[in-house]
């Protein structure tokens, strides 16, 4: 198959793997159809094999922890350790606001880490403890050689899943992360259920239910609000290397990539755990402020560039159906910033329910389809994804009519103007403008409105005129829509 990629500078050519105007693909072999519904009647089963198996773990894991730290500690574990969680899971669902990923499988990374992996992981420490004649909580050989790699496999596993399971959702690093925090965050709760309650189990026996309260106190700032995302941050190093082999072409970065991100998870995690023990104690502080707290910061600002570098790509990508007719330049500005989206939001939730969910539903298609042609010029998927493609632009056109789209908005930093496919000096189409296309009127003067153009941003209709060579006439219906047609023509 050909893959469209960036050209020289000048006018665009329409490419891809069909001339414009032709037919649609057809693939030459049919396959099995499922009659209506089955699929779906298959998801749901799934859907509730893993409900059932996850019950069943939660219910095994809460009674060893139970049966390990009385009643009493158990009530108070689950108490201080639900505390963090809220909060630290609506930062991780902040961070993934351009491709918000599907609610059940948020779910599944949560219930795998507080489940599946603190099962596998305290059978198997235990049992090593055991090995080494490390008794009770175990102890320094088995805390600082033993649970990193076990605990960080046993993580890292449902992320792995989920990028060959939804190889053509999952999109890089940024997924990556927000699973690698629930995964992280599940886990941090049962052990620290685990935790809190032998703690003020052991002080309630030996000086009442006060000095155990004390103590869980204790532990509750060292665990809950000095160190809530030591799991989740260990995490992320495997989390990166997948991120980092999923869109990557070359055979031996995608094997060796999340290799490399386990190893340094279980490295960070192997001197966090040995920095307890250190010193008598006091090496805790010093791995506290020397290691966790400059790899914690590193992370978040290594998080906020991956977001906003996702938000030019977004733009970058959805830029190339703007050459094409797909859509006009003042709409990817509403897809790819933040500000942007929510202006789009906010002026549909003027006409009622049923137009902001139409102008989310058409924001999650663009922004899927800008990932698809994503991957698509990075040769990382496979020729299916032309009938994605294909798909995703049949369903951009359909909702694109009942979106209604605020005045022209005034975002200079997703529009690139004067450059190969925009209007303006140097690009294509010289300096004039056309009148506003449909959809977009003058900007209103005074408060609530966007005011006057700023500079940078075209005032006018961008896009290529209809008449420019090589471009055939715009989409049926589009009202004069620039461009001709795109890597597919719109349905006939």
């Amino acid at each position: 198959m050909s893959y469209p990629s960036p050209g020289p500078a000048g006018p665009p050519q329409p490419t891809g793997a069909y001339p414009p105007g032709g037919q649609y693909p057809q693939p030459n072999v049919l396959g099995n159809h499922p009659v209506p519904g089955q699929r779906r009647n298959r998801q749901v089963l799934v859907g509730i094999v893993v409900a059932v198996l996850m019950a069943i773990a939660g219910l095994a894991i809460f009674a060893i922890v139970a049966d390990s730290t009385g009643a009493g500690g158990f009530t108070w574990g689950m108490a201080f350790a639900m505390v963090p969680v809220i909060p630290v899971i609506g930062l991780y669902l902040w961070l993934d606001r351009y491709e918000p990923e599907p609610t059940k499988y948020i779910l599944f990374a949560l219930c795998w880490g507080a489940f599946i992996a603190t099962l596998v992981a305290i059978f198997i420490n235990t049992e090593v403890a055991k090995q080494l004649a490390e008794t009770g909580a175990g102890g320094d050989r088995s805390a600082v050689f033993v649970a990193p790699p076990v605990e960080e496999f046993a993580k890292g596993a449902v992320i792995l899943l989920l990028a060959l399971v939804r190889r053509k959702e999952f999109d890089g690093i940024i997924d990556g992360l927000v699973y690698a925090g629930m995964v992280g965050v599940g886990f941090a709760f049962t052990e620290n259920i685990l935790y809190y309650g032998r703690i003020f189990s052991e002080l309630s026996h030996e000086a009442g239910s006060d000095e155990g309260l004390r103590g869980v106190l204790v532990l509750f700032v060292l665990r809950g609000v000095m160190s809530p995302f030591a799991h989740p941050l260990f995490t992320s190093f495997t989390a990166i290397g997948i991120g980092i082999a999923v869109r990557h072409r070359s055979t031996a970065v995608r094997y060796l990539a999340p290799v490399v991100g386990y190893l340094a998870a279980v490295l960070a995690h192997a001197a966090w755990n040995a920095s307890a023990s250190w010193a008598e104690g006091t090496g805790f502080l010093v791995a506290y402020f020397l290691l966790m707290v400059p790899i914690f910061i590193g992370m978040v600002a290594f998080a906020l560039v991956l977001r906003s570098r996702e938000g030019k790509m977004i733009a970058s990508r959805l830029y190339d159906y703007v050459r094409f007719g797909w859509l006009v330049a003042p709409e990817v500005p509403l897809i790819a910033t933040m500000r942007g989206r929510k202006a789009l939001r906010q002026n549909a939730r003027r006409y009622g329910g049923q137009a902001e969910a139409a102008a989310k539903a058409f924001q999650q298609n663009a922004t899927d389809l800008a990932y698809l042609r994503d991957k698509i010029v990075r040769q990382v998927i496979g020729p299916e994804a032309l009938q994605d493609e294909k798909r995703l632009l049949d369903e951009l056109r359909a909702r694109r009519a009942s979106v209604p789209f605020p005045p022209m908005p005034a975002f200079p930093q997703a529009m690139p103007p004067g450059g190969p496919g925009m209007p303006g000096p140097g690009g294509p189409g010289g300096p004039g403008v056309q009148d506003a296309p449909i959809g977009y009127g003058a900007p209103p003067a005074g408060p609530g409105g966007y005011g006057a153009p700023q500079p940078g941003y075209p005032s006018g209709q961008p896009g290529y005129p209809a008449g420019q060579p090589g471009y055939p006439p715009g989409p049926p219906g589009s009202q004069g829509s620039p461009g001709g047609y795109g890597p597919y023509p719109p349905s006939q």
